[in-house]
């Protein structure tokens, strides 16, 4: 069984608002030689399937940077320093699209990249939402709002519609808490 490298030193490379990279050197316990890693070391984060009474998923359209594309996915965000993934999932439903819940629960939490990535994706289902405010955006955030029947999001997945894999996981999750399975 594999075990668990010694990390000797890190260094932070470049510290930005929503990460800092950094290279790390571990040594091998099979080898004994020293390797350099590097690390993108991040704030938690959240998503939720925020989902109406009638079993809409109140889902939000964005640009994103990254793929340099409009995606279809759920709310979600950073979990600010201090602040519980539950009280963040809260706010960030709320900012990003104006609904609130009923109730809320965890759906567990996963590693986004754990080959590079050293936080956790908290997942929530939140049920029982209804338009309560405006919408409260971030500067950077430019967010449509619409409802899509929790019943189509796997056709949406398969024709590629939702592609954001962090957002499918949720939906995985969703199925499999309804299905009895439950996540701590």
């Amino acid at each position: 069984m594999p075990k668990h490298w010694k990390r000797l030193s890190e260094e932070t490379v470049l510290g930005l608002p929503i990460f800092a990279l950094k290279r790390e050197r571990f040594v091998s316990p099979r080898t004994a030689a020293p390797l350099d890693a590097v690390v993108l070391e991040t704030a938690d984060w959240v998503n939720v399937v925020a989902l109406t009474e009638t079993d809409d998923v109140v889902m939000i359209r964005q640009f994103r940077f990254g793929s340099e594309a409009v995606t279809l996915e759920i709310p979600g965000g950073i979990v600010d320093p201090g602040e519980s993934p539950r009280t963040a999932v809260e706010r960030e439903l709320r900012e990003e699209t104006g609904f609130v819940a009923q109730r809320i629960t965890s759906l567990g939490a996963i590693a986004p990249n754990p080959a590079f990535m050293r936080n956790r994706l908290h997942i929530f289902v939140a049920e029982g939402c209804s338009l309560a405010a405006e919408q409260a955006l971030d500067p950077g955030e430019d967010i449509e709002v619409l409802l899509q029947p929790l019943r189509e999001v796997d056709a949406m997945v398969a024709a590629g519609a939702i592609d954001h894999a962090l957002v499918e996981v949720a939906f995985h999750r969703l199925r499999l808490h309804r299905a009895g399975h439950g996540f701590s």
